[in-house]
């Protein structure tokens, strides 16, 4: 069954940033819709004082390729859906749900923004967004302010303006933030094992 998240944090993030309307699509499956204040937790790196390994453009790629078969089973999850999101602010890009086909549901959101940087996420809404590195690329792990249990996202720097923002949603069951937060950034290592293969 596929899931019917659009790409987790994205779409929860979205509605205070201004960038999609998110709705419940299924009973116990709503969207957090609430405004609120900047968040004042330590701005994430820029572009322009980037530090990564190699740059990885994503103009042209399918998200859905950046996950391999092999790597989809080491986050059990099958059934990549393609999608491709239009939100104001970041624009159009392509972004791909990886769901779970069992018990518990959750799903990974894997999108390749090509408009706007990481810089993007800083200031910008009623989210918490605090440094990070994967793979040593510098990187944003941002979260709905004031949740502990909806989803994370990990937007990382892999070109100047361009970002791979990967998200991890619970469908279902609760999971401690921490948790959400590690299996967003290892579903981003994986997808930076894949991505230059991709270019």
């Amino acid at each position: 069954m596929r899931s019917r998240f659009r790409g987790g944090l994205v779409c929860a993030v979205a509605a205070s940033l201004v960038l999609l309307g998110c709705t419940a699509e299924e009973p116990g499956d709503a969207r957090p819709t609430g405004g609120g204040s900047t968040s004042s937790a330590p701005e994430p790196p820029t572009s322009s004082n980037s530090s990564r390994p190699k740059e990885i453009k994503l103009d042209g790629l399918d998200p859905c390729q950046v996950l391999t078969t092999d790597q989809m089973k080491q986050l059990s999850v099958s059934e990549p859906d393609l999608q491709e999101n239009d939100l104001s602010g970041l624009g159009k890009f392509p972004l791909c749900d990886y769901s779970s086909n069992g018990t518990p549901r959750f799903g990974y959101g894997v999108g390749l923004v090509t408009s706007k940087g990481i810089d993007h996420w800083q200031g910008n809404g009623n989210v918490d967004v605090e440094r990070t590195e994967v793979s040593g690329y510098p990187a944003a792990q941002v979260v709905l302010s004031g949740t502990d249990n909806v989803m994370c996202s990990i937007a990382v720097d892999v070109a100047d303006g361009q970002q791979l923002l990967v998200d991890f949603n619970p469908l279902a069951d609760d999971y401690p933030q921490d948790k959400m937060c590690q299996n967003a950034k290892k579903a981003a290592e994986l997808a930076l094992v894949t991505l230059p293969t991709l270019v």
